[in-house]
């Protein structure tokens, strides 16, 4: 039922940066002109283009009604839990009564859930990151600017790490899938938001300078099609580490 059980011919990945430099700040660049570009568009024109990006069509169903798409389409997320994996989220899913709000402001980068200091029953950024944990990810980011984010990204990239689960909005994505999957060359999951999520350049830009007051969430089922894949994880991993123990005793 999950995409782990398809079958695809998998073509082998071209490093996409052979030489391993890259500059943040050009980065940045190329996101503020395709920002800048794209965001002209009709947002349903966006939705749209990006849906062909993406491949839509070859996705598992089951993921992608709960707002889960691998990438590439045939990604195998077991490697999420076999190799270095990164994750990010942006502050929008912070609720507005976060303790850290009142210290730091919402929009930062800090977050309690990152090291297990969260005890906020209705934050979603708690609840993926419970489950995330579960997968062996370690290590969070928490956008508060694009600008950020890239040099994160970069620096992690340099340490190794390949593969990413990232959590954003449709306009987020159109612009930022080239830099992160195109220029740093991640691949592995997008996780859609729900909530009050931008639509536009305008709201984005309001977005990008201060908190304007727009509250995002990860929703219940997507949450529970994350556990899903977990489970099925584990399922494959003990009967396999079972049969290994077999051939040790004979």
């Amino acid at each position: 039922m999950l995409s782990g059980s398809r079958k695809h011919s998998k073509p082998k990945k071209k490093d996409k940066n052979p030489s391993g430099k890259l500059d943040p700040a050009k980065l940045a660049m190329v996101s503020d002109y395709l920002k800048r570009t794209i965001s002209e568009r009709p947002y349903g024109f966006i939705i749209a283009s990006l849906a062909e990006r993406l491949r839509l069509e070859e996705l598992d169903f089951h993921l992608s009604s709960m707002g889960i798409i691998t990438v590439p389409p045939e990604f195998d997320f077991k490697k999420i839990h076999e190799e270095k994996c990164i994750s990010f989220m942006p502050y929008c899913c912070k609720p507005f009564d976060c303790p850290l709000n009142e210290i730091e402001g919402r929009k930062t980068s800090n977050c309690k859930a990152i090291d297990d200091s969260c005890d906020h029953p209705t934050c979603t950024i708690g609840h993926f990151i419970n489950i995330a944990k579960k997968l062996g990810i370690e290590e969070y980011h928490i956008i508060n600017a694009d600008a950020n984010l890239f040099k994160w990204l970069d620096e992690k990239r340099r340490q190794g790490y390949k593969h990413v689960v990232g959590i954003a909005c449709e306009f987020a994505i159109s612009y930022a899938f080239e830099v992160i999957h195109g220029q740093l060359g991640f691949d592995g999951l997008i996780i859609l938001i729900n909530g009050d999520k931008c639509k536009t350049k305008e709201e984005y830009a309001e977005m990008e300078s201060a908190d304007r007051g727009r509250l995002t969430f990860i929703d219940n089922w997507t949450l529970s099609a994350l556990e899903e894949l977990i489970s099925q994880i584990y399922d494959e991993e003990i009967p396999a580490k079972e049969d290994e123990s077999a051939i040790v005793d004979r």
